[in-house]
């Protein structure tokens, strides 16, 4: 499969979640320490930047407020610097146009000289003044002394809306630099974690509408690459899972199919035969001995796959347990050889044994494992012609050991090499006419594989066939 997707980034591989949380949240830090000491920045230095005066103010600074009428003094820049104007009465206060700061409302000589002897004391004038009359009153424009406070009004007045301006662009400008920061950096680790898991539901949304080919490929942060080998080895089991339920559903098909029509034949001719003699159609009493030995060998048969059919059952059974016991396994395989030594010479068949003298002790069911090794011995003295040799031999390894059962006979047809051991995979011809159950080699390979062990087959056709049965220790 070529690798050309986006996920194929050495950058990203091996590198775990865990880690890259630790480093986003340090990344994280820095933009936000970054982002307050810009905030900080700009503000100091539009705080000092509005220390000074706009043009405007220094255009009022610069004004010449007390003129000589009073119909031409200026009401709102007086009012603008934080000066007022008093209308005066009979020495008292009668209107005041602005803002009055001082609190002086009688003009009287007493409380005109206590207010100049108090401006006296203090180092700074707050206020310049004058005097105008007109229409019989007396009019006295108050304004900030020009050399403080004029400059201390004008600055209050506008420093703070200056502050609240430069606060809140420095906090805007800190907030965006900070969002572009944090998207630029978490960006590519965002993808690489949307991109896989948006796969890995895709995935999920096939295999449950029944696609067991689905295979996820892409290459992220080490945990998303556990889910995904995770996911695959999941359908692939799944996908084994199902093919070897299908297959065993068939078996089961063919395994009913073949032990009906094994059963079948015999209880068919068994039939016959009695109701002849039942009949009485059959009268010479050597064809009726003949009759009965015909049901009787059937019966037999019967029985015989009958049994066959127990034990195979038995072995399937998740409740069946080996009588596992520790005996020396030469001692063993050589009382079984001992125990065929008759047909294997009534058969006319050569033999040739190669087990070693000294004990190997295993544990082992020596009733199944006897079962096991006589079926095979059973199947060579069964399909194989007069003078063949057969091999009987036991090889003790460092890490197993291996029971050799082979001959030098016709071997085993291609066509039915790989499948020798499921049950009746030879056919109901090989079966009738060679008398077998079709289970002998399916039920070797059950207890060999009870024994936590496995049977080799190599054989073959016309150059003879070698079972190995490794036991591991």
């Amino acid at each position: 499969m070529k690798k050309n997707n986006i996920f194929r980034n050495k950058s990203f591989r091996n590198k775990s979640l865990s880690r890259i949380f630790i480093v986003n949240y340090i990344y994280t830090i820095i933009i936000f320490i970054i982002a307050l000491i810009l905030f900080i920045f700009i503000l100091i230095w539009g705080i000092i930047s509005n220390m000074h005066l706009t043009k405007e103010e220094e255009r009022l600074m610069e004004e010449e407020f007390f003129v000589q009428n009073y119909e031409d003094i200026n009401i709102n820049g007086i009012l603008e610097v934080g000066g007022w104007i008093e209308t005066i009465e009979n020495n008292k206060v009668i209107s005041v146009i602005g803002e009055k700061k001082d609190n002086i409302n009688d003009y009287n000589l007493l409380n005109v000289i206590n207010f100049y002897e108090d401006q006296l004391k203090k180092e700074e004038k707050f206020f310049d003044l004058k005097v105008y009359k007109q229409d019989d009153k007396l009019y006295i424009v108050k304004i900030p002394n020009s050399e403080f406070f004029l400059t201390k009004q004008l600055k209050i007045k506008s420093l703070g809306k200056r502050v609240r301006e430069t606060i809140k662009y420095s906090l805007v400008i800190a907030v965006v630099f900070m969002v572009l920061a944090l998207w630029g950096g978490y960006y590519k680790y965002i993808k690489k974690i949307r991109e896989p898991l948006n796969q890995i539901n895709l995935g999920i949304e096939k295999m449950s509408k029944g696609n067991l080919s689905v295979r996820l490929d892409f290459e992220g942060y080490k945990e998303i690459d556990s889910i995904r080998d995770s996911f695959n080895y999941m359908v692939k089991e799944i996908k084994l899972v199902n093919e070897n339920k299908d297959k065993l559903e068939k078996s089961k098909r063919d395994m009913i199919r073949d032990i009906a029509h094994d059963i079948k034949t015999p209880i068919t001719s068994i039939m016959g035969y009695s109701r002849a003699l039942n009949d009485g159609t059959v009268q010479d009493s050597e064809e009726k001995r003949i009759y009965l030995d015909y049901i009787y060998n059937k019966t037999c048969r019967l029985n015989y796959l009958v049994n066959e059919l127990f034990i195979f059952t038995k072995l399937d059974s998740i409740d069946y347990k080996l009588n596992i016991k520790q005996n020396d396994i030469c001692e063993f395989l050589r009382e079984v050889v001992a125990l065929y030594y008759g047909e294997i010479e009534e058969a006319e068949f050569n033999l040739e044994i190669d087990i070693p003298e000294d004990p190997i002790y295993y544990k082992f069911d020596a009733k199944e494992l006897e079962r096991a090794i006589c079926n095979l011995i059973i199947n060579s003295l069964k399909y194989n012609e007069r003078n063949t040799t057969i091999f009987i031999g036991l090889n003790n390894n460092e890490e197993d050991i291996e029971i050799i059962i082979g001959d030098n006979g016709i071997g085993i047809k291609k066509e039915i090499l790989d499948k020798v051991f499921e049950e009746f995979v030879r056919g109901d011809i090989s079966r009738e006419s060679s008398g077998g159950s079709g289970l002998g080699l399916a039920i070797t390979k059950k207890i060999i594989e009870l024994h936590k062990g496995k049977i080799i087959l190599i054989s073959d056709e016309g150059g003879g066939s070698k079972f190995k049965i490794i036991l591991k220790k």
